[in-house]
């Protein structure tokens, strides 16, 4: 039986009419009609009494638009060109991977889900879709077969394409990595590149794959991708990697292009095959004398309406003069501080056990001072807590009791405090640079760092979840969801070209809102759609897509 369903989403009410029915044993909720928020819901009540019509309307803006993007850069036919072609149901192999591509970005889900997202919108209709036959079978045998050498093909062919379709610029481009989870069992001996590692969501009990990502510093258009093993280190990896640009990055000219990367990242190894110039951080404890510029020494600068207050100099660094930038951040001084606290507290608190271990005849401890100085470096191995502390072994003359006594030294962990936190060390070989541009050009590199926080979450662009448990179907999946963000990514700068300034996610949000409606006479078989009546804010959004 049907019913009415209202939705609140950013403080605006929806209505749909829902029907309930069983999808493989399981009650799924489906949408038999969309009537928009309480407003359009109202008018069209009111125009489907008086003008006796039956109304149908579908998500139509997001699916349109990415697809015009498609189109325009031809990416079924690149798609067929390195792919060996197939047809599943009147389907093509290049389309099936690019409806994946869709969905990932408008309606992250698995491909049992596809049926239900792809009939709320109008692609069946645009397409002339057999949305039945589009089952997780129809993707999983289109996936099938695709290696990964294909892959990094047609991920170069498409970024070739973009190059010269759009204005794009590669002379700053990004580089990081991150891992995602999965739940790939521990008895699948058939995907090599799930294995346990040091997991970025603190899912260490999970088997995890690794992804590396190039982009451009403008935009975050991804230019080309690696995945590999969830056991293997940054360092390890930024080798192999920086060896793939020649191959994979368009008109490859090193000395031309700045490699923007994290201090992970670092070692000589890495440092003496990079070609191109650099802006990366680094680590304080290698250059241990920069601790001691006091912050007085150092200028404010501002950088995009941020006041940064920053130290240049040049120093020697594993063999070579680079340029290197000092920054202080008063958030990050408090995080350190705060953390520092935590750890003083976790120290004291060890103190307090071991000394009622010590006070307690029964108990099995060592009491000798060799044994009791040792489980006081193991409570003191923290960083800075052996300075922070004074500490004493105090036993009574005839042996019958001992204790430690602790102390914390108020002026030391000020000391510490004012010294090593909240400081930031950036290096460089870009000696030309002003401070500015080079503080600027690094704290841009977050637009790849927002790319990975919207892979890990289910509104839009997302590789999680992953329903796939091979390396080779794993692979095909990343390529589908980093397509997705690519067709999202210029979509977001050619409307910026005409002035429509919001974030890359609202601006699908709003999108997503524009929809077609169906109207058909009750009295004839004769049907019309048109777009429904949109605010100000669809409307100039609608208007730059028709121009796009």
């Amino acid at each position: 039986m049907a019913s009415l369903q209202r939705k609140t989403v950013k403080g605006i009410e929806y209505w749909s009419l829902i029907e309930s029915k069983r999808i493989n044993g399981k009650p799924t909720p489906i949408v038999i009609e969309y009537f928009g928020n309480t407003k359009s819901f109202a008018e069209k009540l009111m125009k489907d009494r008086n003008e006796n019509k039956i109304l149908k309307s579908y998500s139509h803006g997001d699916t349109y638009a990415l697809m015009k993007i498609a189109e325009h850069l031809g990416i079924e036919q690149i798609l067929d060109n390195i792919f060996t072609p197939q047809t599943r149901s009147g389907v093509t192999r290049s389309k099936s991977l690019l409806l994946i591509a869709l969905q990932s970005v408008c309606n992250p889900g698995s491909k049992k889900e596809f049926e239900s997202w792809v009939c709320s919108t109008t692609l069946p209709h645009e397409l002339n879709l057999p949305v039945k036959s589009l089952t997780s079978q129809h993707f999983w045998e289109q996936m099938d077969g695709i290696v990964e050498t294909e892959l990094a093909r047609a991920e170069d062919a498409i970024v070739q394409k973009i190059f010269e379709t759009y204005n794009f610029e590669i002379e700053k481009i990004a580089l990081d990595y991150t891992n995602y989870f999965s739940y790939i069992s521990s008895d699948n001996d058939r995907c090599e590149i799930a294995q346990r590692g040091h997991n970025k969501q603190k899912r260490n009990d999970l088997r995890q794959y690794s992804l590396a990502l190039i982009t451009t510093k403008e935009s975050g258009l991804p230019l080309c991708s690696h995945i590999y093993e969830g056991n293997k280190n940054d360092q390890t990896e930024f080798y192999e990697y920086i060896k793939l640009l020649k191959e994979r990055i368009p008109d490859y000219d090193p000395a031309a292009i700045t490699l923007i990367f994290d201090g992970g990242s670092n070692n000589k190894k890495n440092f003496e095959a990079l070609e191109t110039h650099y802006i990366c951080s680094f680590s304080l404890n290698s250059c241990k004398n920069l601790y001691d510029i006091e912050l007085s020494e150092y200028t404010d600068i501002t950088v995009n309406e941020k006041v940064i207050r920053s130290y240049r100099l040049t120093q020697e660094i594993w063999g070579k003069e680079r340029e290197c930038i000092l920054t202080y951040s008063h958030a990050l001084y408090v995080g350190q501080l705060n953390e520092l606290t935590r750890d003083i507290a976790s120290a004291i608190c060890s103190f307090k056990e071991l000394n009622e271990q010590l006070g307690n005849p029964r108990s099995k401890i060592q009491k000798s001072k060799e044994a009791i100085q040792t489980k006081i470096k193991k409570i003191l191995s923290k960083k800075y807590m052996d300075t922070i502390f004074d500490t004493r072994i105090n036993e009574q003359e005839d042996g019958s009791s001992i204790h430690v006594g602790y102390l914390v030294n108020e002026t030391n962990k000020e000391k510490v405090a004012h010294k090593y936190f909240g400081k930031k060390l950036l290096i460089t070989d870009q000696k030309d640079w002003s401070t500015s541009e080079i503080l600027r050009t690094y704290r841009e590199q977050d637009c790849i760092e927002k790319i990975f926080r919207a892979t890990k979450n289910n509104d839009h662009c997302a590789i999680r979840p992953q329903f796939h448990y091979t390396d080779q179907k794993i692979r095909v999946h990343i390529f589908c969801c980093l397509l997705g963000l690519t067709l999202a990514t210029i979509l977001h700068k050619e409307v910026r070209k005409h002035g429509f300034e919001c974030s890359k996610f609202h601006l699908l949000d709003v999108l997503f809102s524009i929809r077609r409606c169906w109207i058909k006479d009750k009295n004839s078989n004769k049907t019309t759609n048109v777009l429904e009546t949109m605010d100000d804010t669809q409307t100039t959004l609608w208007t730059i897509i028709q121009t796009l």
